[in-house]
């Protein structure tokens, strides 16, 4: 009887330290997994985040060249026309 809880002893001691050891390589490889896949998902949002700011730019770039080109115009139009009303003034 005494053999058999020697045994059995030793049985369960090797097999909470083959538990512990599967716990800890469970741990090791979900926290890898979630570290990677965190990492890989701050670099994707980064990378089109960067997209986005450069078409945002580049429509802001072309927004501002139209924009420029019909203040322009309506400045020259504007102008124009006080200078139609003077002249009509300038002749009552």
């Amino acid at each position: 009887m005494k053999n058999i809880l020697i045994l059995m002893s030793s049985v369960f001691i090797t097999s909470c330290a083959s538990i512990g050891a599967i716990i800890d390589g469970g741990k090791d490889l979900t926290t890898s997994v979630i570290d990677s896949t965190v990492k890989t998902a701050g670099n994707i949002t980064n990378a089109a985040l960067e997209d986005v700011a450069a078409v945002v730019e580049t429509v802001a770039d072309s927004t501002e060249g139209i924009v420029d080109n019909v203040v322009e115009e309506i400045d020259e139009q504007t102008n124009e026309l006080q200078d139609t009303e003077k002249e009509e003034e300038q002749q009552k």
